[in-house]
């Protein structure tokens, strides 16, 4: 098959996904791996305490999964490079600009909020002795995201904000009884 040179927006978008493909299937190619490595590792640990076999190790589902997903990832790669998919768009040059165009920069805040949320808010904050409560920290998150894309009227978002964490933590603790973080 011969590669395949954008000339409209339509080729554009085709030339964008195959790059994206070919990012998938060697980021897809490397997990797979790692699985496979990890499923095997499993098995023969357990060989060696339990005195199975192979096939009935804990892991061997692990290493029959892995290696399906490596041939899907070869696949996927090979497919996206012969169709024009490169990694010449993840260079500097080419990728800042990219980033600008379209919903990418949104989605980066989004994942910047997440993370802010699950990993600095949860629990104790780093490097202090300072616990939020799953409550605030939930309305906190709400806040910010709804504030940033504008969603209603601050009125509303406070309100929104306010009642969904309030419900959902007297929902889980007092009546479901299960504790949040």
């Amino acid at each position: 098959m011969s590669k395949r040179t954008p000339s409209n927006s339509v080729d554009i978008n085709y030339q964008q996904d195959r790059e994206r493909d070919l990012l998938c299937g060697i980021l897809l190619l490397i997990g797979s791996i790692a699985l496979g490595v990890y499923g095997h590792v499993i098995s023969m640990a357990a060989i060696r305490l339990m005195d199975i076999n192979y096939y009935t190790a804990p892991g061997f589902f692990l290493v029959v999964l892995s290696i399906g997903l490596v041939a899907m990832s070869i696949y996927l790669i090979v497919h996206a490079y012969t169709h024009g998919g490169t990694l010449t768009w993840l260079l500097p040059k080419n990728l800042i600009p990219r980033l600008k165009i379209g919903g990418a920069g949104a989605t980066i805040l989004v994942f910047f909020y997440l993370y802010m949320y699950m990993v600095v808010l949860w629990g104790n904050i780093p490097y202090t002795q300072i616990r939020i409560p799953f409550w605030l920290n939930t309305m906190l998150f709400m806040l910010v995201l709804m504030f940033t894309f504008k969603v209603a009227r601050p009125r509303n978002i406070i309100l929104i904000s306010v009642l969904t964490s309030v419900s959902v933590h007297f929902v889980f603790k007092q009546l479901i009884g299960v504790a949040l973080p």
